[in-house]
């Protein structure tokens, strides 16, 4: 046999080899090789109710107060503010906040006072001039007297008169320097008092925010044209999923200048492709809302009609009820607001989204969280 022929049959062998052994060595000898998980994975025998797939405009927002006031430190004050309120109060319009005192005009006021009690020894001084020159005259025998007491009386009057006139016009300068020795500030609406904890150079003197709240988000201009001021939406807080009911309360028709100044050259080199518009939403209701909270809002395009379900697919937990949703693969869930129950079916007003597959039942149970997959269907309930 030629050796070239050796090498081949050699090489061929030791694939074999290699085929039949080395499986064997990461699996077991009594172990087949591992197939597709997929193929082994568990039919969990899920009937599901199809949301019917309407026509739906999405808008990422964040909760924030209707009105908010940050107070920074004036830098031309030397003084520190002193401070008319506490952490937390909730204070009406005009409520003082807070105070400065300005030390340039203490110093005045001061000085001012200084100057005033002067006058008033001058003017005692002048009064007891007056007296020993009254007394004076009366000892002196009259036709010795070089002045009449007419002429004394008129010459210290005409003294008083000037530093009356003095201690008049200092008073005044006191009065008006009195009116700008302390700047207020005041509340121009009522709101909640937040002190900052940390009392940093960047840090504000306090902030005022009004309890009411809203829902400051965003729509692209393709969305734009399909939505209109009064207009119903279901928002949903991202973190817990609670649901309230809302409407758009104002629409900017122009984008933020900065987006409306850039060119199409800019938009392209920064992957922008559209134009966003700033939308506000009101809140029906703000329990288990907080300002900061990030919002989804969902809002209906034409006409809405209202969802009815199977009843048996709503779960309540803590006094919610919810459903689970098979969310391409992944069970997760919604918090509902049931409207009206029927026998067997319940009507629900908020938390459901266009083309949600809600699961009805299932031989095995499912939880959130739990991976199902898509294929695992038994049979589909839609109406």
């Amino acid at each position: 046999m030629k050796k070239r022929t050796k090498i081949i049959i050699g090489v061929v062998a030791v694939l074999l080899v290699g085929l039949f052994i080395v499986p064997r060595l990461f699996f077991g000898g009594n172990q087949e090789v591992p197939v597709d998980k997929a193929a082994e994975a568990e039919d969990y025998g899920i009937d599901y109710f199809e949301v019917p797939d309407i026509e739906q405009v999405y808008i990422n927002g964040i909760v924030q107060p209707e009105q908010s006031e940050a107070f920074a430190k004036d830098e031309k004050m030397s003084s520190k503010p002193e401070i008319k309120v506490k952490n937390g109060d909730i204070v009406e319009p005009e409520t003082e906040l807070f105070t400065y005192e300005d030390k340039e005009i203490t110093k005045e006021i001061e000085t001012q006072t200084n100057t005033l009690s002067k006058l008033n020894t001058k003017k005692q001084n002048i009064y007891n001039k007056w007296n020993r020159a009254i007394d004076t005259y009366n000892k002196t025998k009259e036709e010795e007297r070089t002045t009449t007491g007419a002429a004394i009386d008129e010459q210290h009057q005409a003294e008083i008169d000037s530093v009356d006139e003095e201690i008049f016009f200092s008073n005044e300068t006191i009065a008006d320097l009195s009116t700008k020795q302390y700047i207020t500030t005041k509340a121009k609406f009522k709101g909640r008092v937040t002190i900052p904890e940390v009392k940093d150079a960047n840090a504000p003197i306090l902030r005022l925010t009004s309890e009411g709240l809203y829902v400051a988000g965003k729509v692209n201009e393709k969305d734009l044209m399909k939505i209109a001021v009064g207009q119903e939406a279901n928002l949903s807080v991202v973190s817990s999923g609670t649901n309230v009911k809302g409407k758009i309360s104002y629409i900017d028709d122009n984008p933020p200048e900065a987006q409306a100044n850039q060119t199409d050259s800019e938009a392209s080199g920064s992957g922008a492709s559209m134009s966003n518009y700033n939308v506000k939403l009101s809140l029906d209701s703000l329990e288990g809302i907080k300002n900061g909270y990030h919002i989804q809002a969902t809002i209906n395009i034409g006409e809405s009609k209202p969802i009815e379900i199977p009843k048996k697919a709503v779960h309540e937990e803590d006094g919610k009820k919810y459903v689970l949703v098979n969310d391409f693969g992944s069970v997760i869930r919604r918090d509902v607001q049931v409207s009206e129950e029927k026998e067997d079916k319940v009507t629900i007003s908020s938390g459901l989204e266009s083309a949600d597959r809600i699961i009805v039942s299932s031989k095995k149970a499912v939880k959130e969280g739990d991976l199902i997959g898509e294929t695992n269907q038994t049979a589909e309930t839609k109406e």
